[in-house]
C-alpha cells in the first residue's frame, strides 16, 4: 500500500485524528521474519503466501491480456480487460505490508501523489482506470499497462521470499483490508471511474479469508467457535454481494446503482469479518497491534 493509505489504516485501527502524524501499526512495521512463529504457524503462513503466488500467475496472464486489448485500440475491449484483470491483486493486497513499494507501483490511488492524477509518478491499475474510463484514451494507457506487467513480475519474485511474511503480519493484513472496506472503500474511492467498487469488496474478502484458512485448524484446536466465526462472517459478507453478480461475469452491478441501505449492510458485514479475524488472532497469539 502507498504511505497515505497506510496512514489511513493506522488511523482506522487507532482511532486517531491527525493524519499527518499517524504512526504505522505494529504489524506494518519491519517484520521479524516470523522468528517467534511455531513450525505450524510458519506452515500456515507459507500456505497463504503460496495461494497468492498462484494468484499472481493468474494476474500476469490477465495483465498481458490487458496489454493486448489496449494495444488493439478497441476501447470497449480494453475497458472489459481492465475489469477482468482486477480480481487477483485485490486478493493479494491482503499482504501488502510485505511489499509496500511494489504495492504502490501496482495499486496506488491518486491521493498518494502530490499532484494527484497528473503526477508523473502516478501509475498502476488506477492510472489505467483513469485513462480508459475517465478519458477514454486507449493509446495513453499502453505504456502504463506494460509497466504494470513488469511490476507484477516483481511481485511474483517477492512472493517467493518467505522471510518477508509472518503470522502477525498475515492477521494484520487480514484485519486492515476488511477494516478498509468499511472505513474507506464503501465511499467508492476505490473504483471511482470504472464503477466496479463491488468487485473490489468481493475480492478483498476472498483474499482476507484465503489467508485465514491455513490458520483455521490452529484456531479451531483452541477455540472452534472463534474459527467458525470467521467463516460465518466471510459467508455473510459474500451473501450481501450475491444480487450484484451474474454467473460467469467478472463485473458487478455498477456501484452507483447500489442503494445506501445495501452499502450499509456491506460495511457492517466487513466490520464483523474484521472483528472475527481479530478475535481469532488472539486465540493463537498472532494479534500484535490489531486487538
Amino acid at each position: 500500500m502507498d504511505m497515505d493509505r497506510r496512514k489511513l489504516i493506522a488511523l482506522s485501527l487507532a482511532g486517531g485524528a491527525a493524519l499527518a502524524c499517524a504512526p504505522r501499526p505494529v504489524w506494518a512495521r519491519a517484520r521479524q521474519s516470523g522468528k517467534n512463529d511455531s513450525p505450524e504457524m510458519k506452515a500456515a503462513v507459507a500456505g497463504g503466501v503460496g495461494y497468492f503466488s498462484n494468484r499472481c500467475d493468474d494476474q500476469m496472464i490477465l495483465c498481458r491480456q490487458l496489454e493486448r486489448a489496449i494495444a488493439s485500440g478497441d476501447l470497449q475491449a480494453a475497458q472489459k480487460a481492465y475489469i477482468d484483470s482486477r480480481p487477483p491483486y485485490e486478493e493479494i493486497e491482503t499482504l501488502a505490508y510485505a511489499f509496500e513499494d511494489t504495492d504502490q507501483d501496482i495499486d496506488a490511488r491518486p491521493y498518494a501523489f502530490d499532484a494527484g492524477e497528473t503526477d508523473k509518478d502516478f501509475r498502476g491499475f488506477h492510472k489505467i482506470e483513469v485513462l480508459l474510463f475517465g478519458y477514454e484514451d486507449v493509446e495513453a494507457a499502453l505504456p502504463y499497462a506494460k509497466r504494470l506487467t513488469r511490476s507484477v513480475a516483481q511481485l511474483k519474485t517477492q512472493l517467493g521470499e518467505l522471510d518477508r511474511f509472518d503470522a502477525e503480519g498475515q492477521f494484520g493484513g487480514m484485519y486492515a483490508l476488511t477494516n478498509e472496506v468499511a472505513a474507506k472503500k464503501v465511499s467508492s474511492e476505490e473504483e471511482a471511474w470504472s464503477n466496479q467498487t463491488l468487485l473490489i469488496f468481493k475480492h478483498n474478502w476472498i483474499g482476507a479469508y484465503s489467508q485465514f484458512r491455513p490458520f483455521a485448524a490452529l484456531v479451531a484446536r483452541q477455540d472452534q467457535q472463534k474459527a467458525d466465526a470467521v467463516t460465518s462472517a466471510f459467508e455473510a459478507a459474500s451473501e450481501t454481494l450475491k444480487p450484484h453478480f451474474k454467473p460467469g461475469v467478472i463485473a458487478a452491478t455498477p456501484y452507483t446503482e447500489v442503494s445506501m441501505a445495501e452499502r450499509r449492510k456491506m460495511a457492517d458485514a466487513s466490520n464483523r469479518m474484521r472483528d472475527a479475524i481479530a478475535e481469532a488472532s488472539v486465540v493463537i497469539g498472532a494479534d500484535s497491534g490489531i486487538s
